[in-house]
């Protein structure tokens, strides 16, 4: 494979793993909303974001292109978690 292909396929596969990842993230922390497990998968959110960023930025090697696909892939996951819904349900101790 060429490094370009190489590059495209790694930045496809960090696309989806950030949406899918948010998506579950987002889901646990309305799970949670009304316990202090709330605050643990909102802070995981936002260090996967950051995750992200720092990866594609790595790739690309231009902050501008590479914010531009976090807000991207930020929008897909808001549009996943509209479309899809949100996990219903309650938390039950063993």
């Amino acid at each position: 494979m060429k490094p370009k292909a190489v590059n495209a396929f790694d930045i496809l596969i960090a696309s989806i793993n950030y949406v899918v990842i948010s998506y579950a993230l987002s889901n646990m922390a309305m799970l949670f909303r009304f316990n202090l497990l709330f605050v643990l998968f909102f802070a995981s959110e936002i260090w996967v974001a950051g995750n992200y960023w720092n990866r594609i930025s790595s790739v690309i090697q231009n902050r501008w292109i590479s914010s531009a696909l976090l807000a991207l892939c930020f929008i897909a996951h808001i549009v996943v978690l509209y479309f899809g819904g949100h996990v219903v349900g309650a938390v039950i101790p063993f």
